[in-house]
């Protein structure tokens, strides 16, 4: 398969060079930013990725190259992003959202839906897919019950990176170096495997902030909360982390008889739920 590079410094150029790589059928394209601001001024810009592509800001600054748009990711599709950030907005769609097969590759990425007021979507939805992260930040406003990252039956592997507010949902999740915030949750089936993972809850003052549910499973190591008295909560699942960062001590913890937690190799004290 041929590879060809085209490097755009305006949205007309960009537009149309991807809607060029979605039509072609023996061309994997990468499209190189120039720095500056894409689609600046426009209210839902809603890009389909129908055929594999990069997209990557030409320098390591990934504030350098801002993107005001949202991607759709068709099925059997990758996109690799690379040094840039995301800030879409808009009422009609995730920021980025993934379905049946399709792979996201992000590395040295910010994709930003903070700074929206009135989002009701999460930043990322993926559904049936995979998604893989490297240096990179997913950012929501998680107060508002918004999350980072939206996982169903997909992958996800993140390395040293920031995510707002992860749910999972009968998904397998690997995660290094990371920190997350608000909370963790994991549902149906969903098996997570981490080494140095921080959750920073602290602006979580009603919800757990590691909830494991409906056969769910953790294993990891080196677990640090910022907030103390941080609360775990197991339901029909399985949890087992060895060393806590912030103490063993500033974790409470609520399970049920069926599930089965293990904090540096005994079972802590349940503060039932």
């Amino acid at each position: 398969m041929e590879m060809h590079t085209i490097t755009v410094n305006n949205d007309r150029a960009f537009f149309f060079a991807l809607q060029k790589a979605n039509r072609s059928k023996n061309l994997t394209e990468t499209i190189e930013l120039k720095p500056g601001k894409y689609f600046a001024d426009a209210d839902n810009i809603f890009l389909s990725i129908k055929k594999s592509i990069t997209i990557k800001g030409l320098y390591d600054n990934a504030k350098a190259t801002n993107l005001n748009c949202a991607f759709l990711i068709g099925a059997d599709t990758t996109l690799i992003l690379e040094n840039l950030t995301m800030n879409y907005f808009g009422e009609k769609s995730n920021t980025i959202a993934l379905y049946d097969g399709a792979e996201l590759y992000g590395n040295n990425i910010i994709v930003d839906r903070t700074m929206d007021p009135n989002s009701n979507w999460d930043t990322i939805y993926c559904k049936d897919s995979t998604i893989s992260l490297k240096n990179s930040e997913i950012l929501t406003d998680p107060i508002r019950n918004i999350c980072g990252i939206s996982l169903e039956n997909s992958q996800l592997i993140a390395v040293n990176s920031n995510v707002n507010a992860p749910l999972f949902k009968n998904s397998t999740v690997y995660l290094k170096d990371t920190l997350t915030s608000y909370s963790v949750v994991l549902k149906n089936h969903s098996n997570l495997s981490f080494i140095n993972l921080a959750i920073d809850s602290t602006q979580n003052t009603e919800f757990s902030d590691f909830y494991i549910e409906n056969q769910s499973t953790v294993n990891g190591v080196n677990l640090n909360f910022s907030k103390k008295d941080s609360f775990v909560d197991v339901i029909d699942s399985h949890f087992e982390n060895n060393n806590f960062v912030s103490g063993l001590e500033n974790v409470r913890w609520r399970f049920t008889d069926n599930s089965t937690v293990i904090a540096d190799g005994d079972e802590p004290f349940n503060d039932n739920l």
